[in-house]
């Protein structure tokens, strides 16, 4: 079963091996910007799949009403939405939402929005949109976190974001011509307040957000969560920023005090967790985050989580 992250594992803290905890919201309105825009306001009835996937962006989606089931990859089972659950894709990742919990993507077809004009409890309600990091220290922020994040109605998390999701519902059936302009407001405010929310839940690396200070170490740090497999010796990585060996290694370890292979074991176990709440299994992870061993992968886990990958899932469950 994929394992998501959620509200429910706030009792969960990444090792303080990690580095140390901050508010990720305060540092994204003070580093960067992060903006939110309405893709999809509408209803789907009967059979359907959708996905923004194919657009290549972050996105957010929004149940208005009726519910869905989310499918990652065709792993099973999927996770059901339900009315006031909001789902956060921080990275393209791809992705379905379908009107059944079990029947196969290949029968359920694609179907376009109609009109939220009154209730209806035969129809699932969407709002959907895409996430715009306009800053390269946003875009290192969104690298650093989880791929997906979901927020279900029934979570006790900020009473805030409930309130912006009924504040959202008032729109939604104000139907004024004015109404979409506020509630992509009402997206943006509820995208920082998710971030906010984020650091009750996993600390980000305060290190490794300092690069944003640096623009060309902080594209390297996006290019390898993009790229964990690559070899990544050295050499690659000062010749992707441009500089000699001496220069990359003094620049690095003044923009996050970490040498340059410490940096990387950090990222690579970063895209591991991705991989394991998904439910991959540490068989097949391994070689996708560079390392040529299961039991390199696993030494690399622990110096970094300060666990093992089995018992870091079992403190997520």
């Amino acid at each position: 079963m994929a394992i998501i992250y959620t509200p429910s594992f706030q009792n969960q803290s990444i090792n303080d091996n990690i580095g140390e905890k901050m508010n990720t919201s305060g540092w994204l309105l003070k580093g960067g910007e992060a903006k939110t825009s309405v893709f999809h306001l509408g209803r789907y009835c009967s059979e359907w799949k959708a996905s923004t996937y194919s657009y290549g962006e972050p996105s957010f989606h929004i149940v208005l009403s009726g519910e869905c089931w989310l499918d990652l990859f065709n792993q099973q089972p999927r996770i059901k939405l339900e009315k006031g659950d909001i789902l956060f894709f921080f990275n393209n990742f791809p992705f379905f939402l379908a009107s059944s919990p079990d029947k196969s993507l290949d029968d359920l077809p694609r179907k376009q929005m109609t009109k939220i004009e009154d209730s209806s409890s035969e129809s699932t309600d969407l709002l959907c949109g895409f996430i715009q990091p306009r800053s390269i220290a946003s875009q290192l922020l969104f690298a650093l976190l989880p791929d997906i994040f979901v927020i279900k109605q029934k979570d006790d998390v900020s009473n805030k974001i409930h309130t912006l999701f009924e504040l959202i519902m008032t729109e939604v059936n104000a139907s004024t011509d004015e109404n979409n302009c506020i509630i992509a407001h009402l997206t943006d405010a509820i995208l920082h307040y998710v971030i906010s929310e984020s650091s009750s839940l996993y600390d980000i690396d305060v290190n490794l957000l300092n690069a944003a200070n640096d623009e060309v170490l902080a594209k390297l740090i996006i290019a390898i969560t993009d790229n964990p497999q690559y070899s990544w010796s050295l050499d690659d990585m000062a010749r992707f920023t441009y500089m000699s060996r001496s220069t990359f290694i003094r620049r690095i370890l003044k923009a996050t005090s970490y040498t340059p292979n410490l940096v990387l074991r950090k990222l690579r176990i970063y895209v591991s967790l991705n991989l394991l709440r998904r439910g991959i299994k540490n068989e097949d992870i391994y070689s996708r985050v560079g390392y040529e061993s299961l039991s390199g992968f696993y030494q690399a886990f622990k110096r970094v989580m300060g666990t093992s990958p089995g018992d870091y899932l079992s403190s997520c469950k």
